[in-house]
């Protein structure tokens, strides 16, 4: 059965509704202040502490400092999802589990990372990430399956996951603006429940 990560969590009322419907990941953006869903450590620390501790969190970043990446495992994150540029070193010696994020033009730089122990999952997502635009799902379809975690993410919805699900079978599947509210201040529990049960019940 294919994953569920709801993504952009940043209040006690997503984290009420992520621990009632239970998706297997949470996403909370942090050290990216250009996003509107971009949490303070402090704040992380608060949500953490109430999410369900069968689900799996996840620390969202973009080319993270050695100094973000150091609070981030200090906070306990069981993943550390990383977009933009980051070196092969600071990867390396990242001591929590990665999540490494390329968007679909950048798909050939797959085997570079593949060989790197502590990166347990490759997410691929549209050239512009958080956008909620989806890309063509087929360029993903010739991909070699590997022991890496592959997520897909890129303007998901309620109404396209199981098409998604269906044709490329992921690890796991990523959404956040696509299950947010029309002012943008949280989650919308219909939409989350919706979408998790749209993507597990996929034939």
């Amino acid at each position: 059965m294919t994953k569920v990560k709801i993504c952009g969590l940043k209040n006690q009322t997503d984290i009420k509704c992520i621990n009632t419907l239970s998706p297997d990941f949470a996403g909370f953006v942090m050290f990216f202040e250009k996003s509107h869903r971009n949490i303070s450590p402090e704040k992380a620390q608060k949500l953490l502490s109430a999410l369900d501790p069968n689900i799996k969190s996840v620390a969202v970043t973009v080319s993270p400092t050695e100094e973000q990446l150091e609070q981030i495992h200090t906070l306990g994150f069981d993943y550390v999802q990383i977009h933009g540029k980051i070196s092969e070193k600071l990867l390396s010696e990242c001591k929590t589990p990665v999540i490494r994020a390329i968007n679909v033009s950048g798909i050939e730089s797959i085997g570079d990372i593949e060989n790197l122990d502590n990166v347990k999952g490759i997410l691929f997502d549209s050239a512009v990430p958080g956008s909620g635009k989806s890309f063509d799902w087929y360029m993903l379809e010739k991909l070699p399956k590997n022991q890496k975690m592959l997520f897909l993410a890129g303007g998901l919805t309620a109404d396209n996951v199981a098409k998604a699900v269906a044709q490329l079978r992921p690890f796991a599947v990523d959404v956040s603006s696509g299950v947010e509210l029309a002012d943008k201040s949280g989650k919308d529990f219909e939409l989350v429940r919706t979408f998790i049960e749209n993507a597990r019940n996929s034939k």
